[in-house]
């Protein structure tokens, strides 16, 4: 064979050899991106071809279903039987909109092509059964979340109540929410409307306010300023802490940290201070405590964890590094107090007293509780995946702040509000905001009976200006929680 037609046939074999590796790189290696695309079509046929699997609480309650659509390009329409009241937990599954929270994240499981339930298809297939996707059963308890969302009423607000011993989270309610069936419909013309008002809202009814908004947290964070100050030894429970009683004067600079209406602390101990939430008093605490501890601690509790997931996302809880804060004595005294940078979610604020009700071991929080493939296999067990995030402090620190929430319950800013019979402690908190804007009311609290543990978050947002003087943590936000507190330990009226 003479030079030119072996290198004819050279070219020729390389052209044969790159469309056979081109060919296997496309339908084999990179397959599945091409799949996931969001124009391949026959992802969306297949999506709606055969039955997704249920979304119930942990009692059973069905929160969401395939029904039969009787249409014929999609067979099955998805359905979510309580409306609003878990939307921005559940989320929803939509033709045009894809998916979102916990139908997204576990959206290969609910559809059933996560790698758990191939055996449990491929047997099913063998056997001639219908295809179907896998359940999800939710750490909620309807009780709990029903009581959440009674005890809002209209207001603008989010609710978190988990269980401080295991990290289950019993409720989580934000409103205003949204109905999903609405922009889940296979109907475009039920759909695009609805999908085009959620957006269009400005109060964002279809995100979790619960986890993935900011607020200052007020007086509910002095709670960890109290726990640093405990832990670190430099103050104790009932001992002055060598603050001024009206005020804390900065050093550094010209400005003077008051008490609510220019008040007098009764005492300015930890214990006092925290039942009357005293500014002087705190403000000197966390300026005293320095920038390095208060971050610490703010940390040990949760704060400026970027990488928690329930498994939703969580927006990170803020304290300022100390970088940030570097000498600057007033920012640290405001931060110390839940004003000036410190911002927080409001599961952030179940979790600091549920860290209390723990002995001082912040649980990481859980939304999940099993998984069960369409055969009936349970192939994942939320309580088998529990575990500490940290030891936020030691068992002797948190029995102190224990005695000190107790005392907010018995003599403080939260009297009134305690259950018969329970062990309970709480923090109330009045977070200022700008001039025109009302503060944010806040409480947090957990309680017991027997086996019963509980512990909640409750922010409200109150727009009615001509209450403005009147808005408190222990008035507005107080009931909501000891509602909520009621309805998990099987107590009360709710």
């Amino acid at each position: 064979m003479n030079q030119p037609i072996r290198r004819v046939a050279l070219f020729c074999f390389l052209l044969i050899v790159t469309l056979l590796v081109s060919s296997n790189y496309l339908q084999v290696v990179n397959a599945d991106s091409y799949k996931a695309r969001a124009g391949n079509e026959r992802n969306i046929l297949d999506a709606f071809a055969f039955p997704r699997g249920k979304i119930t609480t942990a009692d059973g309650v069905l929160l969401a279903d395939s029904k039969p659509s009787g249409g014929i390009k999609y067979k099955y329409q998805r359905t979510y039987p309580q409306g609003s009241a878990y939307a921005n937990i559940v989320g929803y599954k939509s033709i045009a909109y894809n998916a979102t929270d916990i139908e997204s994240i576990l959206d290969k499981y609910l559809q059933g092509t996560d790698d758990s339930e191939s055996v449990a298809n491929f047997m099913d297939t063998l056997s001639g059964k219908d295809k179907k996707g896998g359940d999800v059963q939710l750490t909620l308890e309807s009780s709990v979340q029903q009581a959440a969302i009674k005890a809002l009423k209209d207001h603008h607000g989010s609710v978190v109540a988990l269980d401080p011993t295991t990290g289950a989270i019993l409720a989580m309610y934000s409103s205003p929410s949204f109905d999903p069936n609405l922009i889940a419909s296979n109907n475009g013309d039920i759909a695009d409307p609805a999908a085009k008002a959620l957006d269009a809202d400005k109060a964002k009814p279809n995100l979790n306010h619960a986890t993935r908004e900011l607020y200052p947290p007020g007086s509910i964070f002095k709670v960890i300023t109290a726990a640093a100050a405990l832990d670190t030894g430099m103050f104790a429970e009932t001992a002055p802490t060598g603050a001024d009683p009206y005020k804390f004067s900065v050093p550094g600079s010209n400005y003077a940290m008051t008490n609510e209406n220019q008040a007098q602390c009764a005492g300015t101990d930890l214990k006092t201070a925290l039942a009357q939430s005293c500014n002087s008093v705190y403000g000197f605490v966390g300026a005293k405590l320095g920038a390095d501890k208060m971050a610490e601690y703010a940390g040990r509790f949760g704060l400026n964890n970027s990488e928690l997931k329930i498994p939703l996302p969580v927006v990170a809880s803020n304290f300022p590094t100390p970088d940030k804060i570097g000498t600057n004595q007033l920012t640290l005294a405001q931060d110390s107090i839940g004003q000036g940078n410190t911002q927080v979610t409001p599961l952030q604020a179940a979790m600091i007293a549920a860290t209390v009700a723990n002995g001082g071991t912040l649980m990481q929080p859980y939304l999940v509780a099993k998984e069960t493939a369409p055969n009936g296999h349970v192939t994942y067990k939320g309580e088998e995946h529990r575990h500490a995030l940290s030891q936020a402090v030691s068992p002797q620190t948190a029995a102190a702040l224990d005695d000190m929430m107790q005392n907010v319950v018995t003599n403080g800013t939260a009297h009134g509000l305690a259950i018969d019979g329970a062990h309970m402690g709480a923090k109330t908190g009045t977070a200022q905001r700008g001039d025109k804007q009302n503060p944010l009311p806040w409480f947090i609290s957990y309680a017991s009976i027997g086996d019963k543990h509980v512990a909640v978050g409750v922010l409200l947002q109150v727009d009615d200006a001509s209450i403005r003087d009147d808005i408190s943590g222990s008035g507005f936000a107080g009931p909501i929680a000891k509602a909520v507190m009621e309805a998990a330990l099987g107590v009360g009226q709710h």
